[in-house]
């Protein structure tokens, strides 16, 4: 789900953009314009990562049932679950908002080009995370630093009603200029920003970027404590991945 959803009766309509009037309806040129689907996660060997349940582009929500509108990033996670910085960043805000569902929390964090080891493209990208516990994420202020792979908050519900499965919504945007982000109320009456510079982009493609790969998927690189990030390129994994068990064996 995103956050920017008008309810309807039974289902959601999507607005791709800060709100339904600003005529923001743009997808970067890698963020898989007019396809019905982005990349498709291929998770490491090994691991049982936390799964990714609708992507980014996609017609399919994760309850099964199908949106008006292309998705506007990634819903992923489990009840209660860590997110992480996906890279180094500044938080530019922590609010209460309200995108239909009911009050939830939700967080921006502003990452530079270096904070991502690119020297080319946009200078700013955003991470937006939204269906979070606003008490998770109040201590969050504007422009304290994040490292990479710091817990931000857990897995909630949209709106925090049991109705609703379990999910982070992350969308990712790029940003040409980051004086341009302006905040103003949205139809519910909370605040939500806009940036006419800004363009929606698949989380997945900044994903893969330290291991690319051919076959349309995305490489999904869980965040290691204690690993020299220097080298890295792109985002790693905003939530856990764990070492698969080994099937046990059965006793003679």
């Amino acid at each position: 789900m995103s956050h920017r959803l008008i309810a309807s009766a039974c289902a959601v309509a999507l607005v791709l953009g800060v709100s339904a009037s600003n005529g923001q309806d743009r997808f970067a040129p890698n963020g898989a314009v007019g396809a019905q689907q982005g990349l498709l996660p291929h998770y490491p060997a090994g691991k049982d990562c936390s799964p990714i349940t609708s992507t980014f582009a996609s017609l399919s929500d994760v309850d099964g049932s199908r949106r008006d509108e292309p998705h506007s990033g990634i819903d992923a996670g489990r009840l209660g679950e860590p997110i992480y910085s996906p890279a180094a960043g500044v938080v530019m805000a922590a609010w209460q908002a309200n995108w239909g569902w009911g009050r939830e929390g939700a967080l921006i964090v502003r990452h530079t080009r270096s904070d991502l080891g690119l020297t080319e493209g946009p200078e700013f990208y955003y991470s937006e995370f939204d269906h979070l516990r606003y008490r998770d994420i109040r201590a969050l202020t504007a422009g304290q630093r994040v490292e990479r792979g710091e817990h931000l908050a857990n897995v909630f519900r949209p709106g925090g009603k049991p109705r609703y499965l379990p999910e982070v919504h992350w969308e990712v945007w790029s940003v040409d200029d980051d004086d341009a982000t302006v905040w103003r109320k949205n139809e519910f009456g909370r605040n939500d920003w806009f940036n006419q510079t800004a363009s929606l982009v698949d989380p997945l493609s900044l994903l893969s970027l330290d291991a690319p790969r051919k076959d349309g998927t995305a490489e999904i690189s869980p965040f290691e404590a204690g690993r020299n990030y220097r080298d890295f390129r792109g985002f790693t994994y905003i939530l856990p991945c764990k070492d698969k068990r080994p099937p046990s064996s059965a006793a003679n």
